[in-house]
């Protein structure tokens, strides 16, 4: 049966190194073709990256490809081979998502979380919100957020100011994909930090079972989900 949060993030090493495709390999011997780029997961599953031709910097994209590999595969939750039990149907995962981030946002004394990603206007989950205007503050954290994409880093978790009276703590995961926090009055860094650390897998899970959703043309700055269907 085909896992479909290991095709989501096939998907997501394609489009972040601008890839022609990416594909799993279980034995075999290592690609020798300079146009391929690989990494082998603690599983002993080959990621495999096919590039249109040999990349000007192929350190830097084999460490970027570490990295993802790393994020997917470091946990036994994601490891390639998992029963299948322990997978999400992609029907309820949106759902879940939401509830894990309504759970996250109360326990941080957040006023507000949400998933988006840095590549695509997509927002793929959010909690409900006591705030006037969810929808401006949501949006608002999604721009300061890709603004300041190159202070993101992996396994680590960054404090913004988004506004005079927001702030917003944002930890990047899977690769492309971000939660992030709202606060509208004072922050508990310690109590947020492990609120985040607490759901990150939860949330790992229910993202990386989505579907994939294919932006409409026109340059939307967010493209929300349909609602879900309790």
């Amino acid at each position: 049966m085909t896992d479909p949060g290991l095709l989501r993030f096939l998907e997501l090493v394609v489009r972040e190194l601008s890839a022609s495709d990416a594909r799993l390999e279980l034995g075999g011997r290592d690609p020798a073709d300079s146009g391929l780029l690989f990494c082998v997961a603690p599983s002993g599953v080959r990621v495999v990256v096919v590039c249109g031709s040999p990349p000007p910097d192929r350190a830097a994209v084999e460490s970027r490809l570490g990295t993802m590999v790393a994020t997917l595969f470091g946990s036994a939750e994601h490891g390639f081979g998992a029963p299948m039990s322990t997978r999400t149907p992609p029907d309820i995962a949106g759902r879940r998502l939401d509830d894990e981030l309504g759970r996250l946002s109360e326990r941080a004394g957040a006023a507000g979380a949400l998933v988006f990603d840095l590549a695509s206007p997509v927002l793929w989950g959010a909690s409900r919100s006591g705030a006037g205007d969810p929808e401006k503050l949501f949006d608002d954290i999604i721009v300061r957020v890709r603004e300041a994409h190159s202070e993101l880093r992996q396994g680590h978790t960054a404090r913004l100011r988004v506004n005079d009276s927001v702030e917003c703590l944002a930890r990047p995961f899977a690769g492309l994909y971000v939660v992030a926090l709202a606060f509208e009055g004072a922050v508990s860094e310690p109590v947020a930090l492990g609120a985040i650390l607490h759901a990150m897998p939860m949330i790992e899970r229910f993202v990386l079972a989505l579907p994939p959703v294919d932006p409409p043309p026109g340059g939307a700055k967010v493209v929300r989900m349909p609602p879900r269907l309790r």
